[in-house]
């Protein structure tokens, strides 16, 4: 199974992934974002996009790798990537049912301010893509690539289970994801 946090770009995902690796057993975590990385040396010579998830071949090698890892370590994995684009998260999520994975999908919501506030005290860095050069660990980009996420959210609401996460630390939402996942 591939529990998939997705949220706004710097609103808690890599962190809460870290805390669920700590609080389930038998968790691989899995960042699809890497895969991006790789690629992009690669294909930013081909073609010109705003975000690698634009190349399709981002898409089919997250499906490939997920179903890949799941087959080979049959753990849990978590995976968290934010996906704004409907279009792409039906095609990773139609890949992964066809290669037999099941998806529990979480969108960690907060408000904007709290968003900011996030953004503005973590400095990780982002990987470095055709229009927006980052050379502010990953302020710029985030804070750029807010709209999208709010945009996305009606039909994140309806595909994923959405946590507001704005009064709770990554400890506490991975418990609650955790909760969710006893439940069924």
């Amino acid at each position: 199974m591939i529990i998939w946090l997705n949220g706004p770009f710097g609103g808690g995902k890599t962190t809460t992934a870290a805390e669920l690796d700590a609080l389930l057993p038998e968790v691989v975590v899995f960042d699809p974002e890497k895969i991006g990385e790789a690629i992009v040396p690669a294909l930013s010579a081909v073609e010109t996009v705003r975000d690698f998830q634009d190349w399709r071949p981002w898409r089919e090698l997250v499906v490939a790798a997920l179903a890949s890892v799941d087959r080979y370590t049959g753990r849990t994995i978590v995976a968290p990537q934010t996906v704004v684009v409907e279009q792409y998260w039906d095609e990773i999520t139609a890949g992964l049912a066809a290669a037999g994975v099941e998806v529990r999908a979480f969108t960690l919501d907060c408000t904007p301010d709290e968003h900011e506030r996030r953004i503005a005290n973590d400095h990780v860095n982002v990987a470095t893509l055709q229009d927006i050069k980052i050379h502010d660990g990953g302020v710029g980009w985030r804070r750029h690539r807010a709209p999208d996420y709010r945009a996305a959210l009606p039909w994140l609401r309806t595909r994923t289970e959405v946590i507001d996460t704005t009064a709770l630390r990554p400890p506490e939402v991975a418990k609650e994801i955790a909760g969710r996942l006893l439940a069924g």
